[in-house]
């Protein structure tokens, strides 16, 4: 997911790594970072893959900065992760933020691919609550009081949810209708 931050940022411009780590905030909201000691290690590493190259930037009055340009080599890794259905694991909701953040990057098809990901995604996450909600109202091993207030975690997660498959699904057919 870090790669294909990093790579997608680096397709309009070069950046920094500070200016790297507060477009990272933007996208992921404030409540989530890229520590420096998670993203330049990644620069190292993707400068040896050849997918960037650092060179450093002198500005007045202060230590030189990294700049980070994106290669031909690092262009086709970013589509390759663009053109990768997304895994399920904690970090899923972020890459499709980053992908959905890429869109200006893509073509018709490929806005629809990431889109209808998103929404494959999206929809089988609401299942899986309304199922747990379900499952929640008949549970044996709880007391009733415990198990209202995680019907009202549930009940919010829901409306969450259900307002990103709303959201996902308008963009989808807009993106098919262009």
């Amino acid at each position: 997911m870090y790669e294909l931050f990093i790579l997608g940022q680096l397709m309009d411009h070069s950046m920094t790594g500070y200016s790297l780590r507060k477009a990272f905030i933007a996208i992921a909201g404030g409540d989530q970072a890229i520590s420096f000691g998670t993203l330049y290690p990644l620069l190292d590493k993707l400068e040896q893959a050849q997918e960037i190259s650092l060179s450093f930037k002198t500005v007045d009055n202060k230590r030189p900065q990294k700049l980070a340009t994106i290669t031909d080599k690092g262009k086709n890794h970013f589509y390759e992760l663009i053109n990768t259905t997304v895994a399920i694991n904690k970090q899923t909701q972020l890459t499709f933020l980053m992908k959905v953040n890429f869109l200006h990057l893509l073509n018709q098809q490929q806005q629809v691919f990431v889109l209808e990901d998103f929404q494959n995604f999206s929809k089988d996450k609401l299942q899986h609550l309304q199922r747990r909600q379900a499952d929640l109202r008949n549970n044996k091993h709880m007391v009733q009081a415990d198990i209202d207030d995680v019907l009202l975690v549930k009940q919010l997660q829901i409306a969450r949810t259900q307002t990103q498959v709303d959201w996902v699904s308008q963009l989808l057919k807009q993106r098919r209708e262009a």
